[in-house]
């Protein structure tokens, strides 16, 4: 999405950006969203704006579509609460996808139109190329990975072809630089697909009614049962010390940094892998594995839940601070921001006798534990480098 987004735009210039000296950012999780809605922000929410700069991504819009009827209710509640919009920054051309992201002050409503109005134009490509993984969910009973993979070729295409309609007021030789850019990312995907449909005829015969979670846990006899015993710190050195004696020579992977697939990039290998990219794929892999996973993931609703929880996780690590009422996803994303050094706080709120507190301390205490981090802004819109 932001990469669609982003033909639209002008590229961004870091070199002239001024140093952002502002409050602290905090992202919330979309359970704090709901309990505002449904309680009022009292004096926790207005703590918090107090203290930090609050911000929202388009994952959080995309969720906010999704709460049919209650719209209007989550868009006041970010408008309240001061929030600024955050996005990752997308270099032109190429639609590459870089470290950084940028945080602007705007009509949360505005925003909203916009999103809703590229998602209804692009969000098809989004969803296809989610489908893969909510087969290796136990999804999409009956169709098999070649007709998947069809659709996300078909769907691929289509984004291609809408890039280069939007592009049609650029310059000649920027238009040109377009071109060539989708038909080279078009070649690479079809070649990144047809390599993992390889792959995994080689052990799957039937895919129509495989479930990929499944069948890896039962191959390494690992599951939640023996992973949600393990403490931190050093979570992810854990699991990957639990699972090194389990796995096959065949397997081909004789890292840590091979079994959490995060040594290079997955689709584009010559592209750099950033921080944020790594946070979306270690927590996959810890629902994967079994992990305080997501439940029932087989199941289109919970796939979707658990996929925006990747996103919040992946974009939270730009921020300050992170705060979420689901324990589970506390415990998966320190165990990935740990190891990847990510120094966002992660608390967990919980709600007692109608007072709401984060875990380990108050809030009180919480406002100063959480350090600064170096930013960059352009007048209203902040970009946050690492």
């Amino acid at each position: 999405m932001s990469a669609v987004l982003g033909v639209m735009q002008p590229e961004i210039s870091m070199d002239s950006i001024p140093q952002y000296s502002g409050k602290p950012t905090l992202y919330l999780d979309q359970n704090i969203l709901d309990l505002f809605v449904k309680n009022g922000m009292g004096s926790f929410g207005r703590k918090l704006m107090d203290k930090f700069q609050i911000v929202y991504s388009d994952e959080t819009l995309k969720e906010v579509r999704r709460s049919t009827g209650y719209e209007n209710d989550f868009l006041n509640i970010i408008k309240d609460l001061g929030s600024c919009h955050l996005k990752i920054v997308v270099e032109q051309p190429g639609f590459i996808i870089t470290d950084k992201a940028t945080i602007t002050s705007r009509d949360v409503f505005e925003a909203f139109e916009e999103y809703c109005s590229n998602d209804n134009e692009y969000g098809n490509i989004e969803n296809s190329m989610n489908q893969w993984l909510f087969k290796f969910s136990g999804g999409r009973s009956g169709d098999s990975i070649s007709d998947i993979h069809d659709e996300q070729v078909a769907a691929f295409s289509q984004l291609m072809g809408g890039m280069l309609d939007n592009a049609d007021e650029l310059p000649d030789e920027m238009r040109g630089q377009i071109k060539e850019y989708s038909k080279s990312m078009m070649e690479q995907f079809k070649s990144t697909l047809q390599e993992i449909e390889n792959t995994m005829s080689k052990d799957i015969p039937d895919t129509k009614e495989w479930n990929g979670i499944k069948s890896y846990r039962e191959s390494v006899g690992i599951g939640p049962k023996e992973l949600n015993n393990i403490e931190p710190p050093k979570v992810i050195e854990k699991i990957w010390d639990t699972f090194k004696a389990r796995l096959s020579e065949n397997d081909q992977i004789n890292s840590l940094e091979d079994f959490f697939q995060i040594r290079i990039n997955p689709i584009y290998p010559d592209r750099p892998y950033h921080q944020h990219q790594k946070i979306a794929g270690m927590y996959n892999m810890l629902n994967t594995i079994g992990y305080f996973p997501d439940s029932k993931v087989h199941k289109e609703r919970r796939f979707v839940a658990a996929m925006s929880d990747n996103s919040h996780a992946s974009m939270a690590s730009f921020c300050n601070l992170l705060l979420s009422r689901d324990e589970n996803f506390v415990k998966k994303v320190r165990a990935v921001y740990e190891y990847l050094g990510v120094p966002t706080e992660v608390k967990l709120v919980t709600v007692s006798n109608a007072t709401i507190r984060c875990t380990r301390s108050q809030l009180r205490s919480t406002f100063f534990v959480v350090s600064l981090r170096s930013f960059t802004t352009k007048k209203c819109s902040t970009t946050l480098a690492r």
